[in-house]
């Protein structure tokens, strides 16, 4: 068997672990399994390669006024910070993007009188003049993502944060389809803070975090002292240090890969476009690389996903926490796209293990069956 498979195209829900990060888990888990908030010598060693490697995290991303909070996802992460918000400062409210992840659009749904929303144009990206005129005196918290999850369009994030800044608000930014993907330089990012999480960038299931610049929120899971008492529950120390190993290599290969993706990508839409050019590209220039958001009126995007995972190929509509509903993407929506352009959008996302024989072969796959 081929790894990774060449014929996934879904790494924006998952990305397949790298050999070397699961090394590391084992070595870490093996050798390091005491609970670092015990007193004993086992623990010490344990608690001190926790802050070494968090150090050497921390450095790799130019992150030096600040601590990182180790979480158990990207979904606890971006919760932790938005309950943190709604209960340490009742009285703001959280300024939310149309385009943001379900774990933090949920604040909209679940707590609309402490939420506002900031929307995103017809390319899928945020106008900073409407997010300007969007905070208000008794905004809080804004939050953004780095990278769209459904469309892959690319932020202006130094931007935001700069924004965010001068009028003395907090900003959270989901970084999540970032990082290990696109240089994230947090010395440049003026963001509170900036949440990622692991299996995005070839990392271990079950990792998250936050680089945090401002403590001053409710922590969401309580019990321990650990985390400076911002995060109760055992560090998980093995995931860490996989995590580590897998922004590296991510980071080793990340301006080649860019531009391979980018490549692949552009070609294929080149050609796709020719064969079938009603089809409808969500996705901005300014995309992730290797990401493809396509709208096809008159089909299912379900169907087709189906299809094609019967002739072998594995991609998705859009987020993977949706997969399963039969409602239109609220963020293809949101960029004015009609419920039957929404309801046929697939998604396309390509990573290491993509060649240009499995996206030949996927383009023919798709085109045979939309014609």
């Amino acid at each position: 068997m081929n790894y990774p498979d060449p014929n996934y195209f879904d790494y924006s829900a998952s990305t397949p672990p790298f050999p070397g990060a699961l090394e590391q888990f084992r070595e870490i888990s093996l050798g390091f399994f005491a609970n670092p908030s015990s007193l004993h010598q086992p623990a010490r060693s344990a608690k001190k390669k926790l802050l070494e490697i968090k150090k050497s995290f921390c450095d790799l991303l130019h992150f030096a006024d600040g601590r990182m909070l180790l979480c158990s996802s990207g979904t606890e992460a971006n919760n932790t910070i938005i309950e943190g918000h709604r209960k340490g400062f009742p009285a703001g409210k959280i300024l939310i993007a149309e385009n943001v992840h379900d774990c933090i659009w949920y604040a909209v749904k679940k707590h609309p009188s402490f939420t506002d929303v900031l929307c995103i144009d017809r390319s899928g990206q945020i106008d900073l003049d409407q997010l300007i005129k969007a905070i208000k005196p008794n905004t809080s918290l804004v939050c953004v993502n780095h990278v769209c999850n459904e469309l892959g369009s690319m932020h202006r994030v130094s931007e935001i944060a700069d924004i965010c800044a001068g009028s003395g608000i907090r900003l959270l930014i989901d970084g999540a389809q970032a990082m290990g993907h696109i240089p994230v330089d947090l010395g440049q990012i003026a963001a509170t803070y900036y949440s990622f999480s692991a299996h995005k960038f070839g990392g271990p299931r079950s990792v998250g975090g936050i680089f945090i610049r401002d403590d001053q929120f409710e922590p969401l899971l309580q019990g321990g002292s650990q985390e400076w008492e911002m995060r109760a529950g055992t560090e998980n120390l093995a995931g860490l240090a996989a995590t580590y190993t897998a922004l590296n290599q991510s980071l080793a290969s990340q301006e080649a890969e860019q531009s391979r993706l980018n490549k692949l990508s552009d070609d294929f839409l080149r050609d796709l476009q020719e064969q079938i050019p009603e089809v409808l590209i969500n996705n901005s220039g300014d995309s992730l690389p290797g990401f493809i958001s396509l709208s096809l009126p008159g089909f299912s995007g379900t169907e087709i996903v189906t299809a094609l995972s019967l002739s072998g190929y594995a991609l998705s509509t859009g987020s993977a926490c949706h997969a399963n509903q039969i409602t239109p993407s609220r963020v293809v929506l949101a960029m004015g796209r009609n419920e039957e352009e929404a309801r046929g959008t697939i998604r396309i996302s390509m990573g290491r293990g993509t060649t240009d024989e499995s996206v030949q072969g996927l383009k023919k796959a798709l085109i045979e069956y939309l014609l």
